[in-house]
């Protein structure tokens, strides 16, 4: 006997279809054509901690409805966390190191480390002249020693980066989900990555990397990498490219002066703070004999 749909209600872009039977399904546009390669990839290694569809459309693919079980976002992290590690393991592959493409990459973040100081020496020099300075310029003027010790910590980390990968004949890489956080995890049965989009073969830094920059605010960072590195260790390279990675500051125009520039001034600041607490953290687990750290 057929199902019989009994009510029909939109999430967001998703459709929701309610059964007579008390299930349900969930139907999301397509927004990857090959989305169907990520999927074969995955089950060819066993990769079974995703969320997989029902039937895939050229315009749609069809997942079970399935209730998402509410925690504390610490407790719903170390799920992530053990899940990520899973894929990372069950999809690593090793490939030979293209040295032309990291020496390429050294360059480019070396020249945009020169690139920021010379941009925020400046920028300072030209707030000082200032008789008065609005908000903006004073929260900046304040706050500017945790950007130059950022660059500082992140020029010694790029040398060192670089004497560590001209070592190596072949680099790890993983089947990264590419945006991992928390609102791409599914709490059901042992845990479910959902939206698949991003996924891509890659360095296994770059999905803690995005966990972190998408919910440093929302968990225990250290907590949730050091269970990540419990079951998914990084090798002296890896680790090294990482922290350069977390580090590496952007640039911030100031330029406007509004409630909304002291907002993500704050925001941007306060994460820089977050990414020094935990590089420090990190590294006294680590039981480093000198601590790395850029305070």
């Amino acid at each position: 006997m057929n199902k019989r749909i009994i009510k029909y209600a939109y999430l967001k872009n998703n459709k929701l279809l309610s059964f007579d039977d008390g299930s349900k399904v969930l139907i999301k546009p397509k927004k990857r054509y090959d989305i169907e390669e990520v999927y074969n990839y995955l089950d060819s290694h066993s990769v079974n901690n995703y969320l997989k569809p029902l039937k895939v459309t050229n315009k749609e693919i069809y997942f079970p409805y399935l209730p998402n079980k509410y925690f504390d976002e610490d407790f719903l992290s170390k799920r992530l966390v053990l899940n990520l590690s899973l894929l990372h393991n069950k999809t690593t592959i090793y490939k030979e190191l293209d040295k032309d493409k990291y020496k390429e990459e050294y360059d480019l973040l070396k020249n945009k480390i020169i690139y920021l100081k010379k941009y925020y020496y400046t920028l300072q020099d030209v707030i000082e002249s200032k008789v008065y300075m609005n908000s903006v310029e004073y929260l900046f003027i304040r706050n500017i020693s945790i950007i130059y010790s950022a660059l500082n910590y992140s020029e010694e980390l790029l040398n060192k980066w670089n004497e560590l990968i001209k070592k190596k004949k072949t680099i790890r890489l993983v089947f990264c989900h590419g945006k991992c956080e928390l609102a791409h995890f599914l709490n059901h049965d042992e845990g479910y990555f959902i939206s698949l989009e991003n996924a891509h073969i890659d360095r296994p830094i770059y999905d803690f990397l995005y966990f972190y920059n998408k919910n440093y605010k929302d968990t225990d960072m250290i907590s949730n990498f050091k269970l990540y590195q419990h079951r998914y260790r990084y090798d002296e390279e890896e680790m090294t490219y990482f922290l350069l990675k977390l580090v590496m500051v952007d640039k911030i125009d100031i330029n406007n002066f509004s409630l909304s520039k002291v907002v993500e001034l704050n925001n941007y600041f306060d994460k820089l703070k977050s990414i020094s607490d935990f590089v420090l953290e990190y590294q006294k687990y680590n039981h480093k004999d000198k601590q790395d750290n850029f305070n």
